[in-house]
């Protein structure tokens, strides 16, 4: 096998990648066939063989898109009017196909486990982790939530520092060492972003007056109050609560009583008085 793709790739233009693509899917092709003979020596070191070249080619894909992309956004290449904007979620997705295809590369069965090519595997992953890191910083960093991109540029100088105590390529550390500069450099900005959004957000809160403790808290829910001590709370409610005027009922009730017109029970009062009278004679009272 020969040595695994570096850290570094040379910018090619679109025709670079559409031979990667034919190399690519003439590796497949080849699987393929040879798992399909019958009775072919070494079928199984020939089917490594062709994965391995895939998968390295299929990584010198994604690294020179992912060159392509980091031009742009540092302004090396412009952006053609009409195309996409190129953005770090774009290398986020990027360095995670190419640590994918890295992972894929250490389950062919024909590399010696214990090789310097098992374990240039192992430092490549490591560079690549420490990529993916810092453009998930980026990204949160473009998002304004700098307190997580803070702990990512933290998190993604332990990966450069795992990466430079493991390798010796010259070319690699020089690409770590830069990316240890923009690191401490972005680090330096999202830090004193989240200091001046916390400086604007004390300017905007404003201590309680003597006026505003006695407001009922429902009357200013949208309102921020800073609270430095139990006596500046609000008020929650009065107890007991103010007397309202209240209708004992309603006024439509009251006029229309008016309109009324009750029925006639004079005779039913009569007949009520007589059988009256006439029990009083039979019990004698």
């Amino acid at each position: 096998f020969h040595p695994v793709p570096q850290a570094v790739v040379s910018t090619q233009s679109t025709g670079g990648l559409e031979l990667l693509d034919e190399v690519v899917g003439g590796c497949r092709d080849v699987v393929q066939i040879v798992r399909r003979a019958e009775k072919l020596e070494s079928a199984d070191t020939l089917t490594d063989y062709f994965n391995y070249l895939r998968i390295t080619s299929t990584i010198e894909r994604f690294l020179l898109m992912a060159q392509q992309v980091s031009d742009k956004l540092k302004g090396v290449v412009e952006t053609r009017p009409g195309t996409k904007m190129a953005r770090p979620e774009d290398l986020v997705r990027l360095y995670d196909i190419i640590l994918q295809n890295y992972a894929d590369l250490k389950g062919i069965v024909s590399i010696e486990k214990e090789g310097e090519f098992y374990r240039s595997i192992d430092v490549n992953t490591m560079f690549y982790r420490a990529l993916r890191c810092f453009y998930i910083a980026e990204c949160h960093l473009g998002q304004s939530n700098w307190l997580n991109a803070i702990v990512l540029y933290d998190k993604c100088n332990e990966h450069v520092s795992e990466t430079l105590a493991s390798t010796s390529d010259k070319e690699m550390i020089g690409e770590l060492n830069a990316l240890s500069k923009q690191i401490y450099s972005q680090r330096c900005s999202a830090h004193a972003s989240a200091f001046l959004h916390s400086q604007l957000q004390e300017e905007e809160m404003t201590d309680i007056s003597p006026a505003d403790k006695n407001r009922i808290l429902s009357n200013c829910l949208d309102q921020f109050r800073l609270v430095s001590s139990a006596a500046d709370l609000p008020t929650i409610a009065t107890l007991p609560p103010d007397f309202q005027t209240t209708p004992c009922k309603p006024t439509f009730f009251d006029i229309s009583l008016n309109q009324i017109e009750f029925p006639d029970l004079s005779t039913r009062v009569e007949k009520e008085g007589a059988l009256s009278g006439l029990s009083r004679w039979i019990w004698g009272r």
